[in-house]
């Protein structure tokens, strides 16, 4: 396989990994975690595991990493702090649909900011895969106006913004260092804000059940594989395409949804999905022969 299409296996399976953390998180909502805690734990268990495979397999990894800038890991970790929380805060603010819509519009911000700064450049199949995309999500999500206020749609929006920039400052990491190195390094900058912050609102009791405590385990795992792969991937297809692919996220999540916790699927998610598909093939297509 070539490196492009090996990117492409890898963020899929980024995808693949991301989209089942939400029915993680439901299990470990019934085993007593908070939003909180479930998210802290999910970056410092993935931070765990991935500077102990850093220390394994690639000990060279700690030299390279004092020898670059610590800034653009730190940073990357703390806006991936600031976006998830914008987004979970948008999710209790307007409709969970709206919120996801407005928050994965990041994908044009990811564009913009490839152009300007990475001189990634899409044919106009690719502008045209993007829109498709962001049509397809609106499908899959199912826009709910009936819970709409103003701090929500902003939230969501700067979310989005933040997430972009997590995106971009990420792939100016691994010109520096390791995937893994680089992976494990933003994890721990994201726990620690997470941490700092639910330990101020009193959210992080760590009360729940043994239930509660695997599942976040499980999803700290499953977060440390798939930021590898995402990392792993985006060096290999840029930014642009792999933002777009990982929209799939949202399709494998519902599909997850509907298999695990018995929610049905419409007849528009199944088109949004499909939707989906066309727009992701589209900025592929247009990325390989650019």
């Amino acid at each position: 396989m070539n490196p492009f299409s090996v990117g492409i296996f890898l963020v899929l399976l980024c995808a693949i990994g991301y989209g089942f953390i939400p029915i993680l998180a439901v299990y470990a909502y019934q085993g007593g975690a908070t939003v909180s805690e479930y998210v802290f734990l999910r970056y410092a268990i993935a931070s765990v595991f991935l500077l102990l495979y850093v220390a394994f397999y690639k000990p060279y990894g700690f030299k390279m990493f004092l020898k670059t800038p610590v800034v653009l890991p730190l940073v990357a970790g703390v806006f991936q702090a600031v976006w998830d929380y914008l987004y979970m805060f948008a999710v209790k603010s307007i409709s969970a649909g709206l919120a996801a819509i407005l928050f994965y519009t990041f994908i044009v911000w990811v564009a913009v900011w490839g152009f300007l700064f990475y001189k990634e450049r899409l044919k106009v199949s690719g502008i045209v895969g993007i829109a498709l995309t962001l049509v397809g999500l609106a499908l899959v999500a199912g826009i709910s106006w009936g819970k709409i206020n103003t701090i929500g749609i902003i939230a969501a929006l700067a979310g989005a913004l933040f997430c972009s920039g997590y995106v971009m400052i990420s792939n100016k990491s691994m010109e520096k260092l390791d995937e893994a190195v680089s992976s494990a390094f933003i994890c721990l900058f994201t726990a620690v804000p997470l941490f700092l912050l639910g330990s101020a609102n009193g959210t992080l009791q760590f009360q729940m059940s043994a239930e509660g405590w695997l599942f976040c385990i499980a999803s700290g795992v499953i977060v440390s594989i798939a930021l590898f792969a995402f990392m792993a991937g985006m060096k290999r297809i840029g930014s642009t395409t792999a933002s777009v692919l990982c929209t799939l996220e949202l399709v494998i999540a519902v599909l997850f949804s509907a298999l695990l916790l018995s929610e049905k699927l419409t007849a528009l998610q199944l088109l949004g999905g499909a939707v989906i598909l066309i727009g992701t093939v589209l900025v592929i297509t247009a990325k390989k022969e650019s």
